[in-house]
């Protein structure tokens, strides 16, 4: 079986006009082409770019092992999946629509408040003028984010906002370096702590790590540096972390994740959780993913979990009937637990 491993190489200018261009060290890279490797008779590295559709029916993969965010705009992390789709290429993880959902933050949360799953009250504005005649009507304080970010971009300490007066500034300077909607949401001062599924049915759930950044807040900048320790497990009583599987086991059904993913909440000083966003596209690099740490608390190596990830999408696509047992597109098993 031959793999392509999907990832977003660094564009030229460094960044995009929505988000800072979420791409993969070489380190990492290599890592995973090893993991990938001890899992198949062969492993190919395929950039993101406009030549994907060029370079995937060049070297004409079984299957791909897609990490890829993408660049600009809310769909950006749904492009690679529709690109496999329409050439008939089974691959790891989430379709685009699972992924287009978790990057919209604010659906996402709409999606989860109707689930009975707890999220800080939240509103979506797209102009400082909206944000300005929302002020008084908010409970404070408040984070502004943008709302198809990701990888904490946008978040620091200059994102909360503390009075009425402060809200329109804060979304203003949102809007207008990230070029998209802002949330505007309560912000929870406690513990992120994060939960990891591996699976489609059963779903197995990671032991809950919590994520100890310095000063207590997991910003855009102690991420860059991955400035942060991973505890895991983390102490929780057991009916908290049942609580938080539950939820997040019903969140991933909720819009159709497949494979993997994490999820994220944050614990209030009086011991509330309370939900962040899903991710089904979490970071892989042994080396500063959080998804591998919770993972390898659960007794999997990086290797082992790559192993794992490539055993899932597999069980969604193989066809038994199919001679020389190759992978086959069988939506009706693709998307089995939907």
């Amino acid at each position: 079986m031959k793999i392509a491993l999907i990832y977003d190489a660094v564009t030229p200018s460094g960044e995009g006009t929505w988000v800072e261009a979420e791409y993969e060290s070489p380190e990492t890279i290599e890592a995973l082409l090893g993991a990938i490797g001890a899992h198949c008779d062969e492993v190919v590295p395929v950039p993101f770019g406009s030549d994907l559709v060029r370079s995937l029916r060049r070297c004409r993969p079984d299957m791909a092992f897609n990490i890829a965010e993408g660049r600009e705009g809310p769909a950006r992390e749904s492009v690679v999946p529709a690109v496999l789709e329409l050439l008939d290429i089974p691959y790891t993880g989430s379709d685009g629509v699972a992924l287009g959902v978790s990057l919209n933050k604010a659906l996402t949360k709409t999606l989860a408040q109707h689930a009975g799953i707890p999220t800080p009250p939240f509103r979506l504005v797209a102009s400082a003028e909206q944000a300005a005649r929302a002020a008084d009507e908010i409970e404070y304080p408040v984070l502004v984010k943008p709302n198809f970010g990701g990888s904490s971009v946008g978040i620091g300490p200059e994102s909360i906002v503390s009075a009425p007066a402060e809200l329109a500034p804060a979304a203003e300077r949102c809007l207008t370096r990230f070029e998209q909607p802002c949330l505007v949401e309560g912000y929870v001062r406690g513990v992120d702590v994060t939960v990891g599924l591996l699976g489609n049915g059963p779903i197995e759930a990671l032991p809950v790590g919590e994520v100890a950044a310095r000063g207590g807040m997991y910003s855009e900048l102690a991420k860059n540096m991955h400035d942060r320790e991973i505890i895991c497990p983390c102490g929780l009583t057991a009916a908290l972390e049942r609580q938080l599987t539950d939820w997040s086991v019903g969140l991933f059904g909720l819009i159709g994740a497949r494979d993997f993913a994490r999820v994220d909440y944050m614990l209030g000083a009086d011991g509330r959780a309370w939900l962040l966003e899903i991710n089904p596209l979490p970071g892989l690099s042994p080396y500063y993913g959080v998804f591998p740490e919770l993972a390898r608390a659960a007794g999997y190596g990086h290797t082992r979990l790559i192993g794992r990830i490539i055993e899932l999408a597999r069980e969604r696509n193989i066809d038994d009937t199919t001679a020389g047992n190759r992978l086959a597109g069988a939506a009706t098993r693709r998307c089995a637990h939907r």
